[in-house]
């Protein structure tokens, strides 16, 4: 037992290494005249424990035996110098507040709290696991390297990549999309390829909807030409006009090209071009069929030659030429004697041919009016072509149009204008070898007009109609083309070589028809 010795009174507790030992120190209770002992025995310890409010001891020393906290005595700790060893075991399991950067190479392991306030090592690795539960940013560049498959499954919901930088005036150096494949996996390819095959992946319906609105709205269906009119042009010092006509020919204003090429050229795409018709040289349609242009062809060496036109989107190389020759051997009109044969060898003021020009008008002096099929009036010139001669002739046909009954309430009278055997005496009945019909109907459209055998025709409910009317000859080969009402129609065939004469042959009909033809112009070729 340690010996106490004298009693020092002090206002405060002197710091331990400045303490006598064997004293017992009495501390003045500042505002009161009361005392606090302390004992310090010779080692220096001070053996009753100082308290500041009664709570936080300011001293510990292992020989101090003050525990009486239940839940400390359930833990086995029953004396201070226990106290003071589990303290320092629990202060050696604290984690120290780290200083040094590292890696999760050299740092493999992370701290993990589970809701008791338990701790455990998880695996570095386990970090980012779950990112998309993550709103994440970063403040400076990053690159993030796969080093195998990573797939994003979004079941239906939308995924949205925003804020890209916009390179629209960057196109050189941005060529690269972003395709997909059917099983989803995504990858960059060249731009141009993309667009080169994207017509295979089409209809061709969607194709030919798609080459339209490539090209400004305007027809990308393939062009053709069925008549180049007139076929034969002379060097002399003018302007002719050619009219072409076919079909998809509704090219774009903005970027049409039409040429003259030579006949020997075979590809549209590397045809031999003789002269370029300006563009203020050409007439546009909207309807398809017409295109027309004016050139003068005095620089232009006699010859055949191909036309090529360029649509905004591929070339078209005409089959058919047009012929430029020192002088064009025209037909004279003026010398033109005319055969007739009319019904009963009537005479009529209404049935007339005079010139170039030939009319027929229904007249019941030379027959009653009624739907019964005969002829009733034939009209032929002398001979204008000689056989095996090839030839164009233009010819102006008008009209008046009449609702008919016919037999049981279905006749179709008609009315022929066309090209005959010269050699041939007129009769009462269809004479042509090339013509253009003229059909009244027992109902609308009352006035049908073919050419020569054609099964397509233009059509007018109208009383009166005026159409144009082109008949060629190149060898055995016949064009006839019907112009009416922005349509146009046309039909070939093979046949009569030999000389040829001008008609018209009328059949008699209920209603008051008409119908005049007029040549316009003839020439050989």
């Amino acid at each position: 037992m340690p010996i106490i010795g004298k009693i020092i009174r002090v206002n405060e507790l002197p710091p331990i290494g400045e303490r006598e030992t064997n004293a017992i120190y009495q501390v003045a209770t500042p505002g009161s005249l009361s005392y606090t002992d302390y004992a310090v025995d010779e080692n220096g310890d001070l053996k009753t424990h100082a308290v500041v409010d009664g709570t936080i001891p300011l001293e510990l020393a292992d020989s101090h035996v003050s525990i009486s906290n239940a839940d400390l005595l359930a833990e086995g700790i029953a004396s201070q110098a226990q106290y003071n060893l589990n303290t320092r075991e629990k202060l050696a399991e604290k984690l120290e507040i780290p200083l040094t950067d590292g890696n999760a190479l050299d740092y493999p392991k992370i701290i993990g709290l589970n809701d008791n306030g338990n701790v455990a090592k998880l695996p570095a690795g386990d970090l980012g696991k779950n990112m998309m539960n993550a709103n994440l940013s970063n403040s400076s560049a990053r690159t993030h390297t796969l080093n195998a498959s990573f797939s994003i499954n979004t079941l239906g919901n939308p995924y949205v990549l925003s804020g890209l930088p916009n390179k629209n005036s960057d196109t050189a150096n941005f060529q690269k999309v972003v395709v997909q494949n059917t099983s989803g996996l995504n990858a960059i390819l060249d731009s141009k390829n993309l667009l080169l095959e994207m017509p295979n992946q089409m209809t061709e319906i969607e194709r030919s909807a798609w080459k339209t609105k490539m090209n400004g709205g305007w027809s990308t269906d393939t062009m053709s030409v069925a008549v180049i009119s007139p076929p034969i042009v002379d060097k002399t010092d003018r302007p002719f006009w050619i009219n072409l006509k076919g079909a998809n020919l509704n090219l774009p204003s903005t970027s049409f090209k039409v040429e003259l090429c030579t006949q020997d050229s075979v590809s549209a795409d590397t045809a031999t071009v003789v002269a370029t018709i300006p563009g203020s040289q050409v007439q546009l349609y909207t309807n398809g069929i017409d295109l027309t242009f004016y050139y003068n062809f005095k620089n232009i060496p006699a010859g055949e030659y191909k036309i090529r036109l360029w649509n905004g989107v591929a070339w078209y190389l005409t089959s058919f030429t047009i012929r430029v020759v020192t002088q064009i051997q025209r037909i004279a009109l003026n010398n033109i004697v005319w055969e007739q044969k009319i019904y009963n060898n009537a005479v009529s003021p209404a049935i007339t041919q005079a010139g170039a020009a030939v009319s027929y008008s229904s007249d019941s002096n030379v027959k009653a009016l009624a739907d019964d099929s005969s002829f009733i009036a034939a009209r032929k010139t002398n001979q204008l072509i000689g056989a095996d001669e090839d030839f164009y002739m233009s010819v102006e046909i008008t009209g008046k149009t009449a609702t008919i009954s016919g037999p049981n309430g279905f006749g179709t009278m008609t009315h022929f204008v066309g090209l005959v055997n010269a050699a041939n005496g007129v009769d009462l009945l269809n004479q042509t070898v090339a013509n253009v019909r003229l059909v009244q109907s027992y109902w609308y459209p009352m006035g049908k007009i073919f050419p020569d055998n054609s099964a397509e025709a233009v059509t007018t409910a109208e009383p009166t109609y005026a159409l144009n009317a082109t008949f060629i000859r190149r060898g055995g080969s016949w064009t006839v083309i019907v112009n009416f009402n922005n349509k146009t129609v046309t039909y070939t065939k093979t046949g009569y070589t030999g000389p040829v004469a001008f008609g018209m042959y009328n059949m008699n009909t209920m209603g008051n028809t008409g119908v005049s033809a007029n040549i316009v112009e003839l020439y050989k070729l």
